[in-house]
């Protein structure tokens, strides 16, 4: 019989599959102004609306290493028409049931699909297509979800405007994937046979690889989420406080997200150490610029030297991944660095917050996190270094 071979249509819905994370915080950023407006009777809705955004997040970071244990475990394809639904039918609830408790019981079982559809996704990747080809789509990945944040704000604010609740709506495109999955997603040829990239049989999980990739995603994901979520601060401590300035500025500095990931695809025949280096300096020069510039312009360029390292980092990170993990615990792989990246987010506010407090200011604090990422940057620079070294000897 012969092998199916993964093509287009399997990327596109693995690429739909990448953004829908992103829909779940993008979707609601504009709407949480009027969720506190219409839910004012709630005790304590000041801190409870901010946590409707977060709290897929934190089903994602505790859920993933199982939902990757099950991925290897029950295979790829049923996960994902499962838990997609788990995801669409979490997402649009509220639109339907105008309660509190439903609200927040749907953004659960929405971060119940996410961990689930997110692993699944990153996993296939690996499963479909060979290393090249693996590059070509996860820079795809990275514009598309670039494109699409910018389209998504725009309609969430839009649907704002109708009703608290039409917003969610947005999260019906799950039921897309859905269909999607049933008629072009299919089960990869796995067998106890493959073998891990020392070409040793493994039989036991690899548990130090694992907390690896879940550490070194985790601190990834906090540098990572400095610019992204901290930026309007940083410009509001400038004393520019006009929203509509703030938004343009900040979608002037997403374009060159797609940039960022050509240079990933340029630049994926170097080491990992040296890829590393490139996104940490990047990400570190944009941090300092924007922590000591003085004019708005001088800003915005340095926020966008930032945003391609943006653009290259998730990636970097899932190539990675791929490569470390033994075939046969890909599934657990993805749910470990899924694990990792999405706890970054969680940690990357509080660290921003901690530093803000001991530096008296968020501009200092942005220095001090993009002096934290040239310091990551040189010790991978010294790891690839040693390695070529290595390498000339043999």
């Amino acid at each position: 019989m012969e092998k199916q071979k993964a093509g287009l249509p399997q990327a596109m819905v693995i690429l739909i599959i990448s953004i829908l994370p992103m829909m779940a915080i993008v979707a609601l950023m504009p709407v949480i102004p009027v969720l506190i407006q219409h839910f004012h009777d709630i005790p304590n809705i000041m801190t409870l609306a901010p946590l409707i955004v977060a709290a897929p997040g934190i089903c994602v970071a505790f859920l993933s290493p199982y939902a990757g244990y099950l991925t290897d475990k029950l295979g790829r394809r049923k996960l994902l028409l499962i838990f997609t639904l788990f995801y669409g039918f979490g997402g649009i609830l509220p639109f339907f049931i105008e309660d509190f408790t439903i609200l927040m019981i749907g953004r659960l079982l929405l971060g119940i699909g996410e961990a689930f559809i997110l692993t699944v996704a990153n996993t296939l990747l690996g499963d479909y297509f060979e290393e090249s080809e693996r590059t070509k789509w996860l820079m795809w990945q990275s514009i598309a979800g670039a494109v699409s944040g910018f389209l998504l704000l725009s309609v969430s604010g839009y649907l704002s405007s109708l009703g608290w609740n039409y917003p969610f709506l947005v999260y019906s495109i799950a039921f897309i994937v859905t269909i999607s999955t049933y008629f072009f997603i299919f089960e990869p040829k796995r067998g106890v046979q493959k073998l891990s990239p020392s070409n040793r049989l493994v039989v036991k999980v690899p548990m130090k690889i694992m907390i690896r990739i879940t550490l070194m995603t985790m601190v990834a994901a906090i540098l990572y989420n400095v610019y992204i979520i901290h930026f309007s601060m940083a410009l509001n401590v400038m004393g520019i406080s006009d929203q509509q300035k703030i938004g343009f500025y900040s979608a002037l500095a997403t374009l060159a997200i797609p940039i960022g990931a050509y240079l990933f695809k340029y630049f994926s025949v170097r080491s990992p150490q040296f890829q590393f280096s490139l996104l940490f300096t990047l990400i570190g020069i944009g941090l300092i610029g924007i922590g000591l510039s003085q004019k708005i312009e001088i800003t915005i360029f340095f926020a966008w030297v930032q945003q391609l390292g943006v653009g290259m980092a998730i990636p970097i990170l899932i190539a990675w991944a791929l490569n470390e993990v033994p075939l046969e615990f890909r599934g657990r792989g993805m749910g470990f660095w899924t694990c990792g990246f999405f706890l970054g987010q969680f940690i990357s506010p509080l660290a921003v917050s901690a530093m803000r407090n001991i530096t008296g200011n968020m501009l200092y604090a942005f220095v001090s996190f993009g002096i934290v990422c040239l310091l990551v940057a040189i010790f991978n620079g010294l790891l690839t270094k040693k390695s070529v070294q290595q390498e000339e000897q043999i």
